[in-house]
């Protein structure tokens, strides 16, 4: 079993005088549980720490380079939020994870689903998922508390990318089905303002190797959100916004699982020993020691150490509909205008 503390592999990011992104300081950040939690299940002590001794000459980024642990965590993994105005609560629906410098963002795709799944937000229009206008959806990240006030900033989902078809019910009573390809989802969200950086993650394209450590990282215990409805204005109060960390292994991996469908998770996928709630759905998994992402939360059982996670690395090669460019993550990562992470290694 690995003990924690663990340590997660962070880069700082900033537009470079060329305009392009770089990293500008790298550093791993220890997780140490906070008092009282067990040692594979956590939030984490919020330990201060300074990314880079030769901050950017942008104001806005020299506050996202220091901070505590959590602060510096809850730029690049977030939490999947929904709500519309006149509702009583916002609804905290999963995880994701900050993948390049101008916004895009990696989940699970049944949590871009829920909106349709539980009815509260989302149709299908042919092969499309049409979001209701009203609806809010996308992600938070707080402010940085360098600026003197607490407080988070809310990005909307600008697109979003899902891989599969819709299988339509033969009873009139049910409704359609998606079927996943794989449960992988990419989205987008604007840029940070200011011409910051948002700060992405590692990625790998190289599945785990079994028996290797599995950590993942996401807003576990959640809880919905009271809001208030002023004369036709949502507003809500301050947000506890608490990470956990989940320490396991992998176990069986699954590269051909959307061929043979050994197991029930969508697409290539691997099982992993941790304990895993609900609201981790999209979570991050690091391997390589904390380095890399490999894949995403997809599936848990309650009350059990076992998960499954979706596989990143086939995912990377799947196509952003987006003509002309027929892009897909592995080409935004190659062209480097994205500011998309690529760290190189054995075993990464």
């Amino acid at each position: 079993m690995i003990q924690p503390p663990i340590e997660i592999l962070k880069s700082l990011w900033s537009r470079l005088p060329d305009g392009r992104w770089g990293v500008t300081g790298l550093h791993a950040l220890e997780l140490k549980p906070s008092p009282g939690y067990n040692s594979d299940y956590f939030t984490f002590e919020g330990i201060v720490e300074l990314m880079t001794t030769t901050p950017s000459r942008n104001i806005h980024e020299v506050f996202a380079s220091f901070g505590t642990t959590n602060f510096l965590m809850q730029q690049s993994v977030l939490p999947v939020v929904a709500w519309k105005a006149e509702d009583s609560f916002i609804r905290c629906i999963g995880t994701a994870s900050v993948v390049s410098c101008s916004g895009y963002l990696i989940t699970a795709a049944h949590v871009l689903m829920d909106p349709f799944d539980s009815g509260y937000g989302a149709v299908r229009e042919g092969p499309q998922l049409r979001l209701d206008e009203a609806l809010n959806f996308g992600v938070f990240i707080p402010l940085s508390p360098a600026y003197g006030t607490r407080g988070i900033r809310f990005f909307p989902f600008e697109k979003f990318w899902l891989w599969g078809a819709w299988k339509e019910s033969p009873l009139i009573t049910d409704k359609d089905k998606f079927d996943y390809l794989t449960d992988i989802a990419i989205c987008k969200i604007a840029e940070m303002p200011h011409g910051a950086a948002h700060q992405p993650l590692g990625l790998s394209l190289n599945p785990f190797v079994p028996g290797e450590a599995a950590y993942a990282l996401g807003y576990a215990e959640m809880n919905d959100i009271p809001l208030e409805n002023t004369n036709g204005v949502a507003a809500f109060d301050d947000v506890a916004m608490d990470l956990y960390a989940s320490i396991g292994e992998a176990m069986e991996i699954f590269p051909q699982n959307h061929l043979r469908k050994d197991v029930p998770t969508p697409g290539p996928c691997f099982d992993f020993k941790a304990r895993i709630p609900g609201k981790m759905s999209g979570a991050p998994i690091f391997g390589a020691g904390g380095a890399v992402i490999r894949g995403v939360v997809s599936r848990s059982f309650s009350g059990e150490r076992h998960a499954f996670g979706a596989m990143l690395g086939p995912a990377m090669h799947l196509p952003l509909n987006d003509p002309p460019n027929k892009a897909t993550l592995r080409t935004l990562m190659e062209s480097g205008n994205e500011g998309i992470a690529r760290i190189h290694g054995t075993g990464l």
